[in-house]
């Protein structure tokens, strides 16, 4: 937990400032639990973050008492309560996770191996929750998408909820909040938030809302995630080739060589060529062409652009794999690269074990992003 010690201070800090939010009856100290607790409730709260315990010192803690250190005053206990409760079939989940969506208190979370995550009680929580059926579910989406949407659960699911159109004025909402000017706060909401609220508007094809999200998308060139390029890929308009220029000619020969993780779990603040070719191919116009053109052309010069060799080859099967009139005179350019690399392509055969099915007694978890 090395990792942990440099943040642990301004966790602290943190911490303290968020022990009020909406919750009026958090006034539980300590010192208001049995003395042989005590000791184990400190240590929980002077590592200053929160992580799993699977102690004896935690599974002896009655189902009263977890009740109780849920209206804690520190934040971090609460949390860790929280999270026992939703490992205990003596309580009902649901219910735990409906009356604790307004704790906005931000705590320091332990994510192993990617360090550290700064999040609210309440989205900590959703996060971990399980739900017996997809309607249980439903009605917990409904509640933070309607009553609070302030959470960072809120956007996170619209990356993989289906448009419904009781939703669509509070999906809109969130996609077109301001960016507030202090980002610096951990508790405000970042253009990766909105990353995932404008693909959920744009699930709803609404030719209206285009210009909004473009403009969206143009006022943080430097940030947009291959999310954003996917809501491109999969929702095309011409409109959106001006997003694609400019980052071709601003960001693209930058690439790093560190590519996104992918579009579930944890949310990648980056993007890969790849990610911005698959959304300018499906433009297949005369514009979109002549980029690929420009791409083809200029990336031999960036010798030293990670990965040349494969992005290359990318914009050659993008452009192979995507016959339009528009691309005629560059499927004609590319056609002897495009056939020498489709005979590269070895098909293995294997064989897939045989797995027999689960059996209909064992319950489904569903979580937050099921």
């Amino acid at each position: 937990m090395k990792k942990l010690q440099p943040i642990l201070l301004p966790a602290l800090f943190i911490i303290f400032l968020s022990c009020k939010n909406e919750h009026s009856d958090n006034s539980i100290t300590i010192k208001d639990f049995r003395k042989s607790l005590q000791p184990f409730l400190h240590s929980v709260v002077a590592k200053g973050w929160v992580t799993y315990h699977d102690s004896a010192q935690i599974k002896n803690i009655t189902d009263e008492e977890l009740t109780r250190l849920t209206r804690s005053e520190n934040p971090v206990l609460r949390a860790t309560a929280l999270r026992e409760m939703l490992d205990r079939t003596s309580f009902n989940h649901f219910d735990i996770v409906m009356n604790h969506l307004s704790d906005t208190a931000m705590i320091v979370v332990d994510v192993g191996e990617f360090g550290a995550q700064f999040i609210t009680v309440s989205d900590y929580i959703l996060q971990d929750a399980t739900w017996e059926t997809e309607a249980a579910r439903e009605k917990t989406i409904e509640a933070v998408l309607t009553k609070h949407n302030y959470l960072q659960s809120a956007y996170n699911i619209l990356r993989t909820l289906e448009p419904q159109e009781k939703y669509y004025p509070y999906v809109k909402d969130i996609a077109m909040r301001t960016m507030p000017e202090n980002t610096n706060n951990l508790n405000t909401v970042k253009f990766r938030d909105i990353e995932y609220a404008l693909y959920g508007l744009a699930k709803f094809r609404k030719k209206e809302d285009i210009p909004a999200i473009k403009n969206k998308l143009s006022e943080h060139i430097w940030e947009i995630s291959d999310i954003s390029f996917r809501l491109m890929q999969e929702f095309p308009d011409t409109a959106y080739l001006d997003v694609l220029q400019t980052y071709h000619r601003q960001e693209f020969y930058h690439f790093s060589g560190n590519r996104p993780y992918g579009f579930s779990g944890f949310h990648s603040d980056n993007a890969s060529p790849e990610n911005f070719i698959d959304a300018l191919v499906v433009q297949q116009n005369e514009s979109s062409a002549e980029l690929l053109d420009t791409i083809l052309t200029t990336l031999p010069k960036y010798t030293c652009m990670p990965d040349r060799g494969n992005i290359i080859r990318a914009v050659i099967m993008a452009i192979f794999e995507h016959p339009c009139p528009a691309y005629t005179t560059l499927r004609n350019k590319i056609a002897p690269k495009a056939k020498e690399m489709l005979k590269e392509r070895i098909i293995t055969p294997f064989v897939i074990d045989s797995v027999p099915p689960a059996s209909s007694t064992t319950k489904r978890k569903i979580h937050w992003f099921s």
